[in-house]
């Protein structure tokens, strides 16, 4: 190093810049938490606004505990988070690959095509779609995974626990 790159520390001894004391800097994993725990405390007010179940038909676990467990748990790892980030520098990290955002955005056309075509036909698209936007080239183990995993998946939910899916437009015709 030269002497215009280092600095006197007051024993003497040159130092580098950077080791000297930083300004006041907020870890990102703070607003971040902070973020998560608004958002926890918000969907928590709206499980105050379910329905409540009359207690002829309760059974099981009420409909607010399920989503106050996960909330629970989502708010205890925002906290742990936050202090585990205490005392460290941020990393330096790397940008999120282009293949988040369009998995991202996959995902949105899913959501929003499954009212018209109907879960299994939609999950079917996806199934399809997310293997070969993740670089996927075996066509026949896509079919296979397409064709097979989202009628399990229905009969799963929609017979076993008995969870209505939307059946779409086209699904209408088949009945």
């Amino acid at each position: 190093m030269t002497d215009l790159q280092t600095t006197q520390n007051g024993d003497g001894n040159k130092a580098r810049p950077d080791q000297g004391p930083r300004p006041f800097s907020i870890h990102t994993d703070f607003p971040m938490g902070i973020a998560v725990l608004l958002f926890c405390a918000v969907v928590f007010y709206l499980t105050t606004l379910f329905d409540e179940v009359p207690s002829a038909m309760a059974q099981g676990v009420p409909p607010e505990q399920f989503p106050r467990l996960l909330l629970f748990l989502i708010s205890a790892f925002a906290v742990i988070m936050m202090f585990q980030a205490r005392g460290h520098d941020p990393k330096k990290r790397k940008p999120i690959p282009k293949v988040v955002y369009l998995s991202a955005g996959l995902l949105v056309v899913f959501v929003g095509i499954v009212d018209f075509v109907g879960i299994i036909a939609a999950m079917m698209l996806f199934c399809v779609a997310l293997p070969i936007l993740w670089g996927e080239r075996r066509f026949k183990v896509i079919a296979i995974f397409a064709a097979i995993y989202p009628v399990l998946v229905y009969f799963l939910f929609s017979r076993v626990m008995e969870v209505n899916f939307p059946l779409g437009f086209f699904t209408e015709f088949f009945r």
